[in-house]
């Protein structure tokens, strides 16, 4: 009977123990929601002033912790650049070593040539004396291929002329008035450009035939040409100087050598004309005329 006493009254100490805990709980909740209540009405300079503390107080650390980041960011990268210089450097070294072999090279070709020249005695040519003209009309047609150039006499410019552009030949003076000449076009049927085909140097005749695409004559029986080859000026006849760029090589068929010229005859507006001190003109050949 008394262990059961004891035991009631342990029971009933508990329970009470329990009833104050939801009580304080309950009284806990409430003041934290009263709590909440009055935060949400501060004011609200007031929590701005603890933000701008908190940020004052974070900005420094934050700050501290960023520089470690920030130094490997830099070393990684330094060691980049260095990787990168290394490699440039190599490359440096290589390209002046090559330079090097060129400029002996070329040295060794300069004494040669000077020691030739002085055993054949070569006498250089003229500097060439060149002016600019506008091409003021184009006198074109089935018959003749030719333009106007607005240059004379009185600027010096004399039958015989070449006349370039930037791409390369476009023909030659063949008459002069004292204000206006007139230029052959390699195109035209009248002119005839002696020339050699690279990269063999086979000799040839361009021969105009009044098309965008003169032909290539007089070759010898061993040429092998192929499409693409470059054509330029041999220098034979004197009329031209040699190496002058023509055109390439566009079409062979059944013997018939094709050439499109480098100049664009649509676009020619400004040609050089140009005087090489030159002196094999020959005489135009004339068209033969059907009777």
């Amino acid at each position: 009977m008394g262990k059961q006493h004891s035991g009631s009254a342990e029971s009933f100490y508990l329970y009470r123990i329990k009833s104050k805990l939801r009580r304080f709980a309950v009284v806990a909740l409430v003041m934290s929601a009263f709590g909440l209540m009055l935060l949400g009405k501060a004011d609200t300079i007031l929590v701005e002033k603890a933000q701008i503390l908190f940020n004052d107080i974070a900005t420094p650390v934050l700050s501290l912790l960023s520089k470690p980041a920030e130094l490997a960011s830099r070393f990684f990268q330094n060691l980049r650049e260095l990787a990168s210089i290394r490699r440039e450097n190599e490359r440096l070294r290589a390209e002046n070593k090559e330079l090097t072999l060129i400029r002996l090279d070329t040295e060794q070709l300069r004494k040669e040539n000077a020691y030739l020249t002085d055993l054949l005695r070569y006498v250089p040519p003229p500097p060439a004396v060149s002016i600019t003209s506008r091409v003021i009309a184009d006198t074109g047609n089935s018959f003749a291929q030719s333009l106007i150039a607005f240059v004379g006499l009185k600027h010096d410019i004399e039958k015989g002329n070449v006349v370039l552009t930037g791409d390369g030949l476009v023909g030659r003076i063949a008459s002069v008035g004292i204000n206006a000449a007139r230029i052959l076009l390699i195109t035209d049927i009248n002119s005839r450009v002696p020339v050699k085909i690279e990269p063999l140097d086979t000799p040839a005749i361009l021969t105009g035939d009044n098309t965008e695409h003169p032909q290539l004559t007089s070759l010898p029986n061993y040429a092998k040409v192929s499409v693409g080859d470059r054509v330029v000026t041999s220098g034979m006849a004197g009329v031209y100087p040699a190496g002058l760029p023509v055109g390439t090589i566009v079409s062979v068929n059944d013997g018939v050598i094709k050439v499109r010229p480098f100049f664009n005859r649509s676009r020619l507006e400004m040609v050089r004309i140009v005087d090489y001190g030159l002196s094999g003109l020959l005489p135009d050949p004339i068209c033969p005329t059907s009777p």
